[in-house]
């Protein structure tokens, strides 16, 4: 079955990614995510509640399916519905239903599926309501694994979907880097990799990024980390005493939201060799572009009590030195307790393909 995966971050619509990289208003509010990525998201936290509050074998043993079809929309179907103010409170049998829902699936309607079997769900979807390009998630209650199922272009392309798992979330450090490698590998390690309202290269053959480079690559981690953990929350450009942190994950307990862990924090800095109109940045700015940033994670997991911190750094400069910006910190970051990592960004895709030849001539 060929899948499509979210972490290519494909939920972030041109419109959408335009409109929030251009905007002056903070990152941390769930309405700078897509669409598509918040629906996502809230049905696995939905479905979640449901099943701390009620348990497995309370609800029928009938796939739900969720449709993102806000309620203006639904109106024009002419079907006899049912609406549910409280969706999102647990108490509420979701299997056996299909459900309208908005991208934060607070509220929702729905019909009741009669026994029906797989292929006739997708037509009752596809044929009868001609809702088949509508983004869908199905959960399934019949299977052992507990997952999700993503069809972000609608059950008309059965064949393209993404299986996610609601089992507890996995977000050590090592995970959380993952993640970010294939949001590296798929969206920012060249400019044909970055979408065009989300360039961050203001001149790339001068090796010139973007004034906003931070704030570009922090929108890209912010979606690709919210769609790999959906248990949890992405929060970006939180205040403290100590400064403005750049992104925060954290997992509330599904029954009592006060109950919370916060998994880490992780501060990003762009590493230049040049600013967006050719002002140089010398070595020793770098160097203690680096350090501020150890000191920051450390702070801010200090203040925020976080179980870890990592400072990501995103090497733009003319030459890949690899982790050597670390030298001068290895020490303090050790003490410090915050991990170190450095992704670098080609400036060219010829550049890109002459590393990975050298690299193949030196095995």
């Amino acid at each position: 079955m060929s899948k499509r995966k979210l972490s290519d971050l494909g939920p972030w619509a041109s419109d959408n990614f335009a409109k929030t990289v251009n905007t002056s208003s903070t990152v941390g509010v769930d309405s700078d995510l897509p669409d598509v990525v918040r629906f996502l998201a809230g049905v696995a936290k939905l479905i979640r509640r449901r099943l701390a509050e009620a348990g497995d074998s309370a609800d029928p043993s009938m796939p739900a399916v969720f449709l993102l079809m806000p309620n203006a929309h639904v109106n024009k179907l002419h079907v006899n519905l049912t609406r549910i103010p409280m969706l999102n409170n647990g108490l509420t049998v979701v299997n056996g239903r299909l459900w309208f829902v908005s991208p934060v699936p607070v509220m929702g309607s729905y019909v009741e599926l009669k026994d029906c079997d797989d292929d006739k769900l997708f037509r009752i979807v596809s044929e009868d309501l001609e809702l088949g390009n509508v983004p869908a998630v199905i959960y399934d209650p019949r299977t052992k694994a507990r997952e999700i199922r993503f069809y972000e272009n609608g059950l008309d392309a059965p064949e393209i979907c993404e299986s996610i798992s609601m089992a507890a979330s996995d977000v050590a450090l090592e995970r959380i880097f993952e993640v970010i490698n294939r949001i590296h590998e798929r969206t920012l390690i060249t400019p044909d990799a970055q979408q065009l309202e989300g360039k961050l290269w203001c001149d790339n053959t001068k090796h010139w990024p973007v004034k906003n480079a931070e704030r570009v690559i922090q929108l890209y981690l912010y979606a690709g980390l919210t769609a790999a953990f959906l248990n949890c929350t992405v929060r970006a450009e939180q205040n403290n005493v100590s400064g403005r942190l750049d992104l925060e994950i954290e997992e509330s307990d599904p029954i009592d939201r006060s109950i919370f862990v916060r998994h880490a924090l992780l501060e990003l800095k762009v590493l230049r060799s040049f600013g967006s109109t050719g002002d140089i940045f010398s070595e020793k700015y770098n160097l203690d572009w680096v350090e501020s940033g150890v000191n920051q994670a450390a702070s801010y997991r200090k203040e925020r009590g976080a179980r870890a911190s990592a400072l990501c750094c995103f090497d733009m400069r003319k030459e890949n030195s690899g982790e050597e910006c670390f030298t001068h910190v290895s020490d303090l970051a050790q003490q410090l307790k915050v991990a170190l990592r450095v992704w670098f960004l080609y400036a060219t895709s010829k550049q890109y393909r002459d590393a990975v030849v050298s690299e193949a001539k030196s095995w």
